[in-house]
């Protein structure tokens, strides 16, 4: 059985809210950012009033790459210090619309976007350059995933897990692109609202009203909410989903809602 134990009450807008190790970063509507520790304490926060259309989390926690289209240009925050780093966008990628699609190689992150299929950007020196299938083959096998015509993209989770809706059963197909795993969750809830997280073989699954928790197709929970929340996103702080955030919107005294529970 879930207990709480911490909660904050924001009335800004939650736009982001990613996994850090075992910790996570929230982005406020035209705030800034706020950084957790295990502990479930503030460490820093970072006054910035845009909000970023991409963010790509580095894989030991240390850094993270925001992108803001609109101005054309993306941050480098350090994510043990609160501080940000802000870079011009090169013009040749000024109409590129980057997805969430993204792979860690040291300094060189690697996206994917329509316009200009892969690109690598080091955070060290600050260049983007076009790239190669070839250069990371399991990245290029998750965007050729991501993107094959059969089933409605889900979700891409980092390193390697891709979820997949096929909306003919009624089901969720998550494969471990580098483990050359998949497994079926079937779903039949309301899909137009549904948000998915995971770790490893634990997937969460919310709709406005509910969220199930998974070991691979196996439902190990579940739970509805009250009526005066609107659920949000249940993110997963470790792979058994011991802990969780939920992220909701009450329907009377803040915009968001942020509570954490342990087992």
């Amino acid at each position: 059985m879930y207990k709480q134990v911490a909660d904050y009450q924001f009335h800004q807008t939650v736009e982001w809210l990613e996994r850090v190790g075992g910790g996570w970063m929230l982005y406020l509507a035209q705030t800034g950012f706020l950084f957790f520790d295990e502990t479930f304490q503030i460490q820093w926060k970072l006054a910035w009033e845009w909000t970023p259309c991409a963010l790509y989390i580095e894989p030991h926690g240390k850094k993270a790459v925001a992108m803001f289209r609109d101005l054309q240009t993306y941050g480098v925050l350090d994510l043990k210090t609160g501080t940000m780093e802000s870079h011009p966008i090169p013009r040749a990628f000024h109409e590129d619309w980057f997805s969430n699609l993204s792979h860690w190689d040291g300094d060189d992150l690697y996206l994917y976007s329509a316009e200009s299929d892969l690109v690598a950007l080091n955070v060290r020196d600050k260049t983007f350059r076009y790239s190669l299938y070839e250069e990371v083959p399991t990245f290029g096998a998750v965007i050729d995933l991501a993107y094959q015509p059969d089933y409605d993209f889900e979700r891409f989770t980092a390193p390697g897990l891709v979820t997949l809706y096929d909306e003919l059963n009624r089901r969720f197909l998550v494969e471990d692109v580098a483990a050359k795993e998949r497994w079926v969750i079937p779903y039949g809830g309301e899909r137009d609202t549904v948000i998915v997280d995971q770790i490893g073989t634990t997937t969460a699954i919310t709709s406005t009203t509910s969220f199930q928790l998974f070991d691979r197709e196996h439902e190990r929970f579940s739970s509805d909410v009250c009526a005066e929340n609107a659920l949000l996103k249940v993110m997963l702080l470790d792979e058994l989903g011991d802990r969780l955030v939920v992220l909701s919107t009450p329907r009377r005294f803040c915009h968001s809602w942020i509570q954490v529970f342990e087992r």
